[in-house]
């Protein structure tokens, strides 16, 4: 660079740094601000045959906060007329003498060459420090934009350690997200605001953390919403399910109510399943539990002994007084019922975690549904270079607010509804086609009073997946 380093900057009394005026004002508004060419020492003759090329010197006259640098006058020799804190800042704070501030502002300086930005790489919490007082002071000097990208990979290399900071604080780290435009910061802390929105509506810190990036709440709602709608989907998916070839065990039309008694326990299987199923929604264990139903759409996708065991089952057995052998028969069905509602919670993709936390290693931080799908267009950064707002127009706020009021209201199944989700009367118990069928071996033999007996069970054999998904795919 053919340029003279004109520029003398003073951190503290054993700190003097020259720079380029032109590399300073380029990559700071602050320094661009200071370092304009009416603020610049006019040489005198003696000055200039003395090849003094210092035209400007700046001092850091205060470390509160992210400190404060100040111009200081200077006579036609490039000397300074006053100074404010003699020749820079002398301080001890019990016999330490505090350089981490004077560390972030030269490490600032030199990353406009090029230079890295020193973080901390000892550990998250240190390097979380570091990062937060260099963006401090990145916007105290506004110059952001040079810094954002070191400080972001710097915290990103952490891998999982940073994961687990923002699974337990979303809010501060969409803050921080915001300020250095990390895009993947703001999608991990986007994925859990959203996914336990039941929690952090209410929470008044929450709220304040995300009040201070602009758009933040619209788009977390909005992905709310498009998480209370996969919701009901599986759920209605669910509850309307008729596995194998219950609702239509024969060929014949119209089918005899023999050959639906043959299926007796299948049918009372599926109902203690609903009645379950049912209970758990309506004392608000599913979508609208503070977890967003993540416990029971778990369980369900578990499937096994993970949710109606035996306690349950033996309750039932109490009103429903079988023999023995009927119970266990039972049991087998309704262990083949779970692994059907497994393939539909896996099939509506409810349990997928788009996240970058490990789930399995850290199961302890997280409650709630994480299979918010964030797209670029959910930055609001990148939203406001297009001149729009997130949650604005007429797919803003006001619709999102309608929407959140609609699934507030209890369903009403009109046929307006049924249509707008496009179910069959199938899912309704109506006239319609057939429903999510497989192949159901017949379990019982009628005996000639027309009762039924249990005969040697056979396995219900494989539920053709294909076909059932396609049948509840409208959901």
């Amino acid at each position: 660079m053919n340029q003279p380093e004109d520029v003398e900057i003073i951190l503290s009394h054993d700190r003097h740094y020259q720079f380029h005026s032109s590399v300073l004002a380029r990559n700071s508004l602050l320094l661009a601000d200071m370092l304009s060419e009416r603020n610049a020492v006019p040489f005198s003759n003696k000055a200039k045959a003395a090849k003094i090329k210092i035209r400007w010197t700046i001092e850091l006259t205060s470390i509160e906060g992210h400190g404060t640098l100040e111009r200081l006058e200077l006579n036609n020799e490039g000397k300074p007329i006053v100074r404010t804190q003699g020749i820079g800042l002398i301080l001890n704070e019990n016999g330490r003498i505090p350089t981490k501030m004077f560390d972030y502002y030269e490490s600032i300086l030199y990353s406009f060459y090029g230079k890295n930005v020193a973080i901390s790489d000892d550990n998250i919490h240190a390097a979380l420090l570091d990062a937060v007082a260099i963006i401090e002071i990145a916007e105290y000097l506004r110059c952001v934009p040079v810094i954002s990208k070191p400080v972001d990979v710097a915290l990103v290399k952490h891998g999982q350690e940073l994961f687990k900071y923002i699974a337990r604080q979303p809010y501060l780290w969409a803050q921080m997200a915001h300020r250095i435009k990390s895009e993947l910061i703001f999608k991990e802390a986007l994925i859990h605001l959203a996914g336990n929105w039941n929690v952090y509506k209410d929470d008044k810190i929450a709220q304040d953390a995300i009040s201070n990036v602009p758009g933040l709440r619209d788009i977390c709602e909005k992905h709310h919403v498009k998480l209370d709608g996969r919701r009901e989907r599986m759920e209605l998916a669910i509850i309307s399910l008729y596995p194998g070839t219950l609702a239509a065990p024969s060929e014949d039309r119209p089918i005899r109510r023999e050959e639906y008694s043959k299926d007796i326990l299948v049918w009372m299987a599926l109902t203690f399943f609903r009645h379950w199923f049912g209970q758990r929604i309506i004392v608000r264990k599913g979508g609208q539990a503070s977890d967003g139903g993540y416990e029971l759409y778990k369980a369900l996708g578990t499937a096994g002994e993970a949710y109606m065991d035996k306690s349950i089952l033996n309750q039932l057995h109490l009103k429903f007084p079988l023999t023995k052998k009927a119970m266990n028969v039972l049991e087998n069905h309704l262990l083949e019922i779970k692994q059907c509602i497994k393939g539909l919670v896996e099939h509506h993709r409810i349990l997928k975690n788009e996240s970058q936390l490990d789930m399995q290693k850290h199961p302890e931080l997280v409650n709630y549904l994480t299979c918010v799908d964030v797209q670029r267009e959910d930055f609001p950064w990148l939203a406001q270079k297009d001149g729009t707002v997130n949650g604005s127009g007429k797919n803003g706020s006001e619709m999102i607010r309608r929407t959140m009021a609609a699934n507030r209201a209890p369903a009403q199944f009109s046929e307006q509804s049924r249509a707008a989700y496009g179910a069959s009367d199938d899912y309704y118990g109506g006239d319609g086609g057939s429903v999510a069928q497989g192949t159901y071996d017949n379990h019982y033999s009628a005996k000639a009073d027309g009762s039924t007996d249990v005969s040697p069970r056979k396995r219900i054999r494989q539920v053709d997946e294909q076909h059932l998904f396609r049948q509840v795919e409208r959901y």
